[in-house]
């Protein structure tokens, strides 16, 4: 695994316990909205969240606060249970991880390709984790991002633990 998701309701209380209890980070946020490109349950809907990534170890933490107007898993979950885990994802290449849960029979929650290009799709394992399994391009940007947040975490001191996620991606990612 490569990452660990939560879905929060309220992203400045989520960063909080994560930087100051758990000592995680620092944060990169922004907010996201995909009108176009993003399926929820086989059905094209809008995807319109806050998301901060951040380390603790080798561990990438991803916290996910629905916004007004989305329709996805994380709105499903906080709705009907709550803040918490929501999701952990695979570190294997996307079309062999993406095979093989279809062929165990796990559904589809959700699907959509990154401004970068990349493909992602949470499969429902609820049943068995009491959550997702999220499989994704890794070769396209994400390694070079989760490496340079890597980076920040090895000195992070608790300063500055809140980062706008713009600026790191303009700085590893130019005009991609």
């Amino acid at each position: 695994m490569i990452e660990l998701c939560h879905v929060v309701a309220d992203m400045d209380t989520a960063l909080a316990h994560w930087t100051g209890v758990l000592r995680a980070g620092p944060f990169y946020v922004g907010d996201m909205r995909m009108e176009e490109g993003h399926r929820y349950r086989e059905k094209p809907a809008t995807l319109a969240i806050r998301v901060a990534f951040g380390f603790s170890g080798g561990l990438l933490i991803e916290l996910v606060q629905p916004l007004p107007g989305d329709q996805s898993v994380f709105a499903e979950v906080l709705t009907e249970r709550g803040p918490g885990y929501h999701h952990v994802m695979l570190r294997e290449n996307y079309d062999t991880a993406h095979a093989r849960l279809s062929e165990q029979g796990f559904a589809i929650a959700l699907e959509n390709t990154t401004p970068l290009g990349e493909r992602c799709t949470l499969f429902d394992t609820r049943a068995q984790n009491g959550g997702f399994i999220e499989v994704m391009d890794l070769h396209i940007g994400f390694g070079r991002l989760t490496e340079a947040m890597a980076v920040a975490h090895e000195g992070f001191t608790g300063a500055n633990p809140v980062r706008p996620l713009a600026p790191l991606f303009a700085s590893v990612l130019g005009d991609h």
